[in-house]
């Protein structure tokens, strides 16, 4: 048997044993780096399981974010988002006749870095530092994303006495249109903390971030 004929007989069982477990999910698609939810690609069936043999065992584990999604396959790539019962998740790999990995997200983050200062472009040194707010501009929002604890990077600065060391974090991302996540970028939880990006790695997968806590 062919891999497309394979790919179709596995996508249409998974689309059978969705609509008998599973609950109405909304598909995006984004196609630019602003508003990534703002137009549903497509509405289908789908139920999320931390057991790839789909079990049903038992929930998603604390902050492990990878479980597998039960739905039609037949259009689904990575970087596509899913929203359904009231959490949200992203595609992270697609793969012919399994089905998809997803990250099961707890943050909503604007990505932002620093611009040239407009009264001092000619100046070599006319560069807002990354721990200067006003000088933040956006290059994505929006964004659906996974924040836990682990390693991460400090935030650069003086050290003070008594300072309380930055908490480490990591982030993962789904593929995001047009954006380089960059060392030195800002992600902004729309819950209130602030991060600065240590280093990032974009790949198939989407980008993983190592962050550091703002305490100010």
């Amino acid at each position: 048997m062919d891999q497309p004929a394979l790919c179709r007989l596995a996508a249409r069982g998974f689309t059978r044993a969705a609509a008998r477990v599973g609950v109405l999910a909304t598909q995006y698609r984004p196609t630019t780096a602003t508003s990534p939810c703002a137009t549903a690609h497509a509405r289908v069936m789908a139920a999320f399981s931390n057991d790839r043999a789909f079990g049903f065992a038992g929930p998603a584990l604390w902050d492990v974010p990878f479980v597998y999604a039960l739905m039609d396959t037949t259009d689904v790539q990575a970087g596509d988002i899913l929203t359904c019962a009231g959490e949200t998740y992203f595609i992270a790999r697609a793969e012919p006749f399994r089905p998809p990995l997803c990250v099961l997200c707890n943050a909503v983050v604007d990505i932002t870095t620093t611009v040239a200062q407009a009264a001092d472009v000619a100046d070599p040194g006319g560069y807002g530092t990354s721990g200067d707010a006003t000088t933040q501009v956006a290059c994505a929002t929006g964004w659906p994303a996974m924040i836990r604890a682990g390693g991460g990077a400090g935030v650069p600065g003086p050290a003070q006495p008594g300072a309380i060391h930055a908490g480490g974090f990591e982030m993962f991302l789904p593929v995001m249109p047009g954006v380089s996540v960059q060392p030195a970028m800002w992600a902004r939880d729309a819950n209130g903390p602030r991060y600065t990006i240590g280093g990032a790695r974009a790949g198939p997968w989407g980008t993983r971030c190592l962050l550091g806590q703002q305490q100010v």
